[in-house]
């Protein structure tokens, strides 16, 4: 059944209420219950040794998930790769919900962090965050079926290779494998290489107030200056083609290790060939 997913607006029912004891989180409807489908679940995936932040995000995903069956009227133990499908739909198009409007990251929404090239989260449900909803719904669902309870098939389904069956001639008595990647995944995009300019490093090099840290951060910049390239090819057929660069490793001169190794009073001195090169205390942790 298709939808009309751009008029769709998902209502605040229910919670994830924080309540202490084995399974830290759960999911309430609007009367303060627990969703009992969610609790059973939530406690078994307790049980497999996931921390609490785990617990959380799956009760948020799972929250969002109960209210997108509030709003298409489909009971949760009748769902079907349809409701899946323009959930997914629905969620590549809607802006997330917030509970005050923007301020101060109103104009920093989806851009690259100068300093740390990392992005600032946009308005719209990322590709990752689809991607764990699946997975999340899906891990629901197979929770169920294997209880003989819930859907006939997991409404999240797996994308076929051709005409092959996921698990296909499945052995009863042994666990399904997972084959293949979900259906209504959408791509992540490649993370681009981060780097740091020049007079950002100066900056960095210039608010470090150990010498000890000072001399790791010149020797790791001497090794990379001293990297060379000694050849590189082409390997792969047409469509598929990577280039191998080879480059030879360089040893770091002694000097180097004197600087860490010298106090920060002394001017690093030459020591014998066999004198460790790096000296330091560490207290043990009562953990330890």
């Amino acid at each position: 059944m298709e939808r009309d997913v751009d008029a769709i607006r998902l209502p605040q029912w229910g919670r994830v209420g924080e309540i202490g004891g084995v399974v830290p989180y759960e999911v309430q409807d609007t009367d303060g219950q627990p969703i009992e489908p969610v609790r059973r679940y939530l406690r078994d995936f307790v049980a497999q040794g996931r921390r609490a932040g785990s617990i959380r995000s799956y009760a948020y995903d799972l929250l969002r998930w109960w209210r997108w069956l509030q709003v298409v009227d489909v009971e949760w133990d009748k769902v079907t790769s349809a409701e899946v499908r323009e959930f997914v739909l629905w969620l590549q198009r809607s802006t997330k919900p917030r509970r005050t409007p923007r301020t101060k990251s109103a104009s920093t929404v989806g851009t690259i962090n100068s300093i740390t090239r990392k992005q600032y989260p946009g308005d719209r449900y990322a590709a990752r965050t689809i991607r764990h909803s699946n997975a999340v719904i899906r891990s629901f669902y197979e929770f169920w079926i294997e209880r003989g309870d819930g859907p006939l098939v997991n409404p999240v389904p797996q994308q076929r290779r051709g005409e092959r069956r996921p698990n296909a001639h499945h052995n009863p008595l042994e666990p399904f494998r997972p084959e293949g990647r979900l259906r209504y995944n959408p791509p992540v995009p490649k993370r681009r290489p981060r780097a740091m300019s020049d007079h950002l490093w100066e900056a960095l090099f210039a608010a470090m107030r150990s010498d000890r840290d000072q001399a790791l951060a010149s020797l790791g910049d001497w090794v990379a200056d001293q990297v060379r390239f000694t050849g590189a090819w082409v390997r792969g057929g047409a469509g598929r083609q990577a280039v191998v660069v080879l480059a030879h490793a360089v040893t770091a001169p002694r000097t180097s290790w004197r600087t860490m190794r010298a106090p920060a009073t002394e001017t690093p001195a030459p020591a014998p060939v066999r004198d460790p090169d790096w000296v330091t205390h560490r207290t043990r942790t009562e953990h330890e």
